[in-house]
């Protein structure tokens, strides 16, 4: 009789629990590439290890080592859901892909492609002990919109693996007007006044054909810069252009400055407010989230 009731028992045991996903596998991010992202949570997260797993995969190049990254990152706390920094909708981070540089990210964006979109859940660090989730956008370091062909009679542009220029100037004249030569057309936000426009470019004397300006030739990365600040060929000739365009500008001495027609090859890799907001985009956590 007890071993008959042993076996009815052992029938009636509870199956044992389905285990918890990992922390990484518990929060929900949405949003356009580019914009502040949308995050969802229960309150507090759960964290017991680090973790990171792609939400929208690039199509760039992927990044390697010792390259320049550039990132639009949000940052939550993992026990309350509060956004704690951001900086979507401000000036992207210029980063190199290196252990020292890049720190806990340098393992997720090493071989990562350009468009990325990558969500990490950190368990925390001795300086920032409290575990975080953080969703970085990896942005574009060159432009990637459709190429264009350029007009007869235009500067010849080339390009290295990099994707920095070469200008090589015609014989002729140059133009007595700004001339807006299309290479590539984005298809991200627009150019507008009272924005600040994350670029990489170079400038090319026409009279000498050498290279007196550029973040390409300096070895810098993409710089951030108010609109109101560029030159009036650079105000002119960018109104409108779309992100990930890729234009030539021929500017005359009227809209530049000195005596010699400059040519601008520029890639537009972001646009910002310049007071760091970003009205298409949000971001909430749990119960607990906030804006930033």
């Amino acid at each position: 009789m007890t071993a008959v009731l042993a076996l009815l028992l052992a029938g009636c045991t509870q199956p044992d629990a389905e285990p918890e996903p990992p922390a990484v596998e518990q929060v929900e991010v949405a949003g356009d590439f580019g914009a502040r992202p949308h995050v969802q949570f229960d309150t507090p997260l759960a964290v017991t290890e680090s973790g990171t797993r792609t939400v929208i995969e690039g199509d760039g190049p992927a990044l390697a080592e010792g390259d320049l990254a550039l990132v639009s990152y949000l940052a939550v706390s993992a026990e309350t859901g509060e956004v704690e920094v951001s900086n979507f909708g401000s000036q992207p981070q210029t980063l190199r892909v290196t252990e020292d540089e890049a720190g806990p990210l340098y393992e997720d964006l090493l071989g990562t492609p350009e468009g990325s979109r990558l969500l990490r859940v950190e368990l925390g660090t001795a300086d920032r002990p409290e575990p975080s989730v953080l969703v970085y956008d990896v942005r574009h370091t060159r432009a990637w919109g459709e190429e264009v062909d350029p007009p007869e009679g235009a500067p010849t542009v080339t390009f290295d693996e990099s994707g920095a220029p070469s200008v090589q100037i015609p014989g002729s004249e140059p133009p007595s007007e700004l001339e807006v030569v299309t290479l590539r057309r984005g298809d991200g936000p627009q150019v507008q006044e009272e924005m600040a426009v994350t670029v990489r470019y170079t400038a090319v004397s026409w009279e000498s054909g050498e290279v007196v300006d550029g973040t390409w030739s300096s070895g810098e990365g993409p710089t951030t810069i108010a609109f109101t600040g560029l030159i009036e060929g650079w105000q002119n000739g960018l109104v409108d252009a779309p992100v990930g365009s890729q234009v030539m500008l021929i500017v005359p001495p009227s809209q530049a400055f000195g005596d010699d027609t400059l040519v601008y090859v520029i890639d537009v890799l972001a646009v910002s407010a310049l007071d760091g907001t970003e009205g298409s985009a949000g971001s909430d956590a749990g119960d607990g989230a906030e804006e930033s």
